[in-house]
């Protein structure tokens, strides 16, 4: 019950934060989707750690850039930022077939890329771990077929128990 409280309320308070936190972006509008941008390791460019980035990184949003892969990645006990994580996709379940595409995450926790990536067929995820983790490679085991991770993994998700 008390879990379930505090979830409840640090939920609201990042909600609460994250919406204060907007009114202080530019309400500019930018439709350039031909700039390409990538996350790096050991850079801290990104922000907003567990939002769904593609709320404002698509056309006819103020975001800069068109994301076709992006996300946040927490440590294995959901207690802290995941710095410069690395996912790979490939065509096939547990990094099976050809790899498709290798996004570097940053410092940040945060990966994105504005790569060309075609995911018709569906593509399988792999978190490359850290060292010493109970699973140091995660995989995804049903294909997914767009790359904005953190609508199904970010904070909203994280408040309903959904993994």
């Amino acid at each position: 019950m008390y879990k379930r409280t505090f979830l409840f309320f640090f939920s609201l308070t990042i909600i609460a934060i994250m919406i204060v936190s907007q009114s202080f972006v530019s309400p500019t509008i930018t439709d350039d989707c031909k700039e390409n941008i990538r996350s790096e390791a050991n850079k801290r460019k990104s922000h907003f750690f567990g939002l769904n980035c593609m709320n404002c990184h698509k056309e006819g949003r103020p975001g800069k850039g068109c994301f076709t892969v992006a996300g946040s990645v927490m440590d294995e006990a959901r207690g802290k930022i995941y710095k410069n994580p690395v996912i790979k996709l490939y065509t096939e379940p547990k990094a099976g077939g050809k790899l498709v595409a290798t996004i570097q995450g940053d410092k940040s926790g945060n990966f994105y890329t504005t790569d060309s990536i075609d995911f018709s067929m569906g593509l399988f995820p792999t978190l490359i771990g850290t060292t010493g983790a109970a699973v140091p490679i995660k995989h995804m085991n049903r294909p997914i077929f767009r790359g904005n991770c953190n609508s199904c993994h970010g904070y909203k998700s994280e408040s309903l128990g959904i993994d």
